[in-house]
């Protein structure tokens, strides 16, 4: 795994201060990206159809069991769940983007199954990112978006466009007005913490998701997010390890830190299985 991650360019590692830089880059991507091996030969990504492919534990809460084309999809929160949602579609061989989310690392990604050498990393993308991201639209199917500051009408129907014609999907974290489908965690709890003593090996959560339409009906789901091998699964059991509410209280994590808490998480878990 090092070896893949070392060969992964993110050439726009630092802020975008002029947007029309950044057009002119992803450029050379949208070529690529058009003939690329791993996206053709792989049958799980096929050009039309109208969902790109999750993790199995993801499929139940989305209608049509994917990431419908052309639509965005609102994470309550960045985290873990938004790398998650990518993870699918990138392993299977589509480009994928993370634009304004700096937590959000190459590492994280591969352990949870994504392709590293098909990941496009913008930290910063700065006052301009909504070009940036009808840019990365261009050269990516799936980008997670974390807007410095809430969509416009006018973003948002911009955004919107060029989903539609292009059939790529937009996870954006931290809400979207109107969007069909809205995903958000409910509950956590942590595995690995004893009584004043352990580690964290594993968050157990419940993520819900509601929306318009066909996603009217609200959907349940507990998962490993992630399990004790860094891999997001379903929890069958739906038994938490221990309550979310007084786990922090025994030496684990406060619950109301659960992105800080998931982040250090998936470092130790990822960290020893890529030694």
């Amino acid at each position: 795994m090092r070896a893949q991650i070392s060969q992964v360019k993110v050439p726009f590692n630092g802020g975008i201060s002029q947007p029309g830089d950044f057009v002119r880059a992803v450029e050379g991507l949208k070529t690529g990206n058009a003939v690329s091996p791993a996206t053709v030969s792989d049958p799980a990504v096929v050009p039309g159809a109208a969902v790109l492919p999750v993790l199995p534990a993801l499929a139940g809460l989305l209608p049509g069991g994917g990431l419908a084309r052309g639509s965005v999809l609102a994470v309550e929160q960045p985290g873990l769940l938004c790398l998650a949602l990518v993870a699918g579609a990138s392993a299977a061989g589509a480009w994928c983007g993370v634009a304004g989310v700096p937590s959000l690392g190459v590492v994280a990604a591969a352990g949870m199954g994504a392709e590293p050498t098909r990941l496009m990393l913008v930290p910063a993308p700065g006052p301009g990112w909504p070009q940036v991201v009808a840019s990365m639209l261009e050269a990516c199917e799936v980008v997670v978006i974390r807007p410095p500051a809430p969509p416009t009408a006018q973003d948002r129907r911009r955004l919107e466009g060029v989903l539609r014609r292009g059939g790529g999907v937009l996870i954006a974290a931290g809400g979207w007005d109107g969007a069909p489908v809205r995903l958000r965690v409910t509950q956590r709890s942590w595995a690995g913490i004893g009584d004043g003593y352990g580690s964290l090996r594993g968050c157990r959560a419940e993520v819900v998701a509601e929306g318009r339409g066909a996603a009217a009906r609200p959907r349940r789901q507990w998962l490993w997010l992630p399990g004790p091998d860094g891999t997001v699964t379903a929890d069958e059991t739906a038994a938490p390890a221990r309550p979310a509410r007084t786990a922090w209280t025994v030496g684990g994590i406060d619950p109301r830190e659960g992105t800080r808490a998931e982040a250090a998480l998936a470092a130790a878990v990822l960290a020893e299985t890529i030694q």
